[in-house]
């Protein structure tokens, strides 16, 4: 098994996955050259076959017969060596490419975090391994991306706590705050469900849901705002923990 791409450190001497690059894969391609084992001839496909027909035709092309098989696997650190797909390698001259794109995504790119990385292995699937002059090349186009705060930003200096005991009516919990770094609210009732709202009133079923025994939001650098926070509770008595730091 070998590595296809993970993301590359910040600096030569960063080996850390919390100073690692997060990975944007724009383009993933796989060459296709096999010549040890026989040319796999293209199946006759007539214009009175069903879509089924012709479909059923390719799949035992690709699958049925010798053939070559290379599978892509995804790795995290906190989840072991997962199997992603495999893919046929026949011999069809010269040769020809597979986008591997779609084996990972339908989107346009493909993100990797910070801590994952994609392998692939040649498989054997009875016909052996890559023999004499087989070529089998994995290229593409990745872009690298950390996220940093500016040394000057301003730093968190002080926090005031409060607990609120929020009802079935709208209950400001913040007033607006130009000085506001961060906000975290936790909801700490049993079974009610408590709703934020950024502005004056809250509404039962709408805007930020905190879920019972530990519901929990945050304001900060990545989603800032300094305006009035209201919240309204499913049931009377839910009990919230607010933190407001500047």
């Amino acid at each position: 098994m070998f590595v296809i791409y993970e993301p590359g450190v910040v600096t030569p001497w960063d080996y850390l996955q919390t100073v690692r690059f997060y990975g944007f894969i724009t383009d993933l391609r796989l060459k296709v050259d096999i010549e040890s084992i026989a040319e796999k001839e293209l199946p006759d496909l007539s214009v009175t076959q069903s879509r089924t027909e012709r479909l059923s035709a390719l799949r035992d092309m690709e699958w049925s017969g010798p053939r070559k098989q290379i599978g892509l696997y995804l790795e995290t650190s906190g989840h072991p060596i997962t199997h992603i797909a495999s893919i046929a390698l026949l011999n069809r001259l010269p040769y020809y490419h597979v986008n591997l794109m779609s084996y990972f995504t339908d989107n346009a790119v493909v993100q990797i975090a910070n801590d994952a990385r994609i392998l692939a292995m040649i498989e054997d699937v009875g016909f052996g391994l890559l023999q004499g002059s087989d070529e089998v090349v994995i290229f593409g186009s990745v872009k690298e991306e950390v996220t940093t705060l500016p040394e000057d930003e301003r730093r968190i200096e002080f926090c005031q706590s409060y607990n609120f005991t929020v009802g079935t009516q709208s209950l400001q919990l913040l007033s607006a705050n130009s000085q506001r770094l961060q906000a975290t609210f936790v909801n700490r009732h049993s079974s009610a469900q408590v709703f934020l709202n950024y502005g004056n009133t809250a509404t039962s079923g709408a805007g930020i849901c905190l879920l019972p025994n530990g519901g929990s939001y945050e304001i900060n650098r990545t989603n800032p705002y300094q305006g009035v926070i209201s919240a309204i509770s499913s049931a009377a008595g839910a009990t919230l923990s607010v933190m407001e730091c500047v």
